[in-house]
């Protein structure tokens, strides 16, 4: 049979399933400017119609309707009345400061310094490695230390992502008894709050560069943990505070092997025997189905010239650093929670 008898006639043709895959680059766009826009906290306060939301965003009334009817096709919204939007629960993600948003998230990984190495995705993959110091002319957190406003925006999006990691992974892994938890890379502490928030004894340290920590200040300070919370900056190639529990959330997947077993020594060299390491990561399937960490990885080469992982793989580079995996723990969304304790 052929592949074109195959093709059921129901079905839409490859011509067009791949230009909807093409298009997805201006579905990102259009996600991004309602949430810079600001659309869906106008619409939530009660600002519906599109000459009043045009007036406090100060946008083209006409090009804003666009925008908004574009916003309407893929889910954000809908139209009400003739004029006039409500938000839908996708749009809700994209709101400032409410549970489970993703509005920094969003405006961060369509801003330039994503948006412009992903660009060169077909350079990154003959080269092997990442495209962010050719097209930003700086690497990728030099850039964003310098771009100080792209930059917090980066880190309330990885804010973003933690809190929702941060309910599941404190929903299915219990930190017992535990004394001072290093969250190392720990941008504003999301997830080093939600584990303190099981561990009711223990004490935490947000470590990270010095452009990040000073940025979590505020973050921590309105967390209601700040007395518990020690803000130390760093390099984490180079030393970590003491503690008994390490967390590293996203941080491996962003470095090729050689400079994960760097990060991971150090910690080790720091901990005493037998304290506890956690990674908190996305894992590849073993073998190869749909799966949205297959995407990451793209992001990850062009982006920083790192990779997601197995479990297995994850398994062997701790072995090669002295760690030991005792448990591996889905949480049921994206990431899992890979312990393993100094040996």
């Amino acid at each position: 049979m052929s592949a074109d008898s195959q093709h059921s006639s129901d079905a839409p043709p490859p011509q067009a399933v791949v230009l909807q895959m093409l298009t997805g680059m201006w579905v990102s766009q259009v996600l991004s400017a309602v949430a810079q826009l600001g659309v869906a906290d106008l619409i939530a306060a009660g600002t519906r119609s599109v000459d009043h939301l045009a007036e406090e965003c100060t946008a083209d009334a006409k090009a804003l309707h666009r925008l908004l009817r574009a916003a309407a096709t893929i889910g954000l919204l809908i139209e009400t009345a003739a004029g006039e939007f409500a938000l839908t629960p996708l749009g809700t993600t994209l709101r400032t400061g409410v549970q489970g948003s993703l509005r920094d998230f969003v405006i961060a990984e369509t801003a330039p310094g994503h948006w412009l190495p992903w660009g060169h995705l077909a350079e990154a993959v003959k080269r092997g490695g990442s495209m962010t110091k050719e097209t930003l002319g700086l690497e990728p957190w030099d850039y964003y230390a310098k771009n100080d406003e792209e930059g917090r925006c980066f880190a309330r999006g990885m804010s973003n992502l933690s809190a929702m990691v941060s309910a599941d992974v404190a929903r299915v892994y219990d930190p017992g008894d535990v004394h001072r938890v290093v969250d190392v890379g720990g941008s504003e502490g999301v997830l080093l709050r939600g584990i303190l928030g099981r561990a009711p004894n223990a004490r935490g340290v947000i470590f990270d560069r010095a452009d990040v920590i000073e940025g979590a200040r505020r973050a921590v300070a309105e967390s209601g943990m700040a007395e518990r919370i020690d803000l130390v900056s760093g390099d984490f190639f180079a030393e970590v505070p003491g503690g008994d529990l390490y967390l590293l959330k996203s941080i491996l997947h962003d470095w090729p092997d050689d400079k994960c077993e760097e990060i991971v020594k150090c910690v080790h060299r720091s901990a005493p025997e037998g304290s506890r390491l956690v990674l908190v990561e996305m894992l590849l399937p073993d073998t190869l189905q749909p799966s949205p960490v297959t995407l990451m990885d793209m992001n990850m080469l062009v982006m920083l010239g790192g990779r997601e992982r197995t479990a297995g793989e994850y398994t062997s580079l701790l072995q090669r650093c002295g760690y030991e995996v005792s448990r591996v723990i889905p949480t049921g969304g994206m990431f899992s929670v890979i312990e393993a304790r100094r040996v």
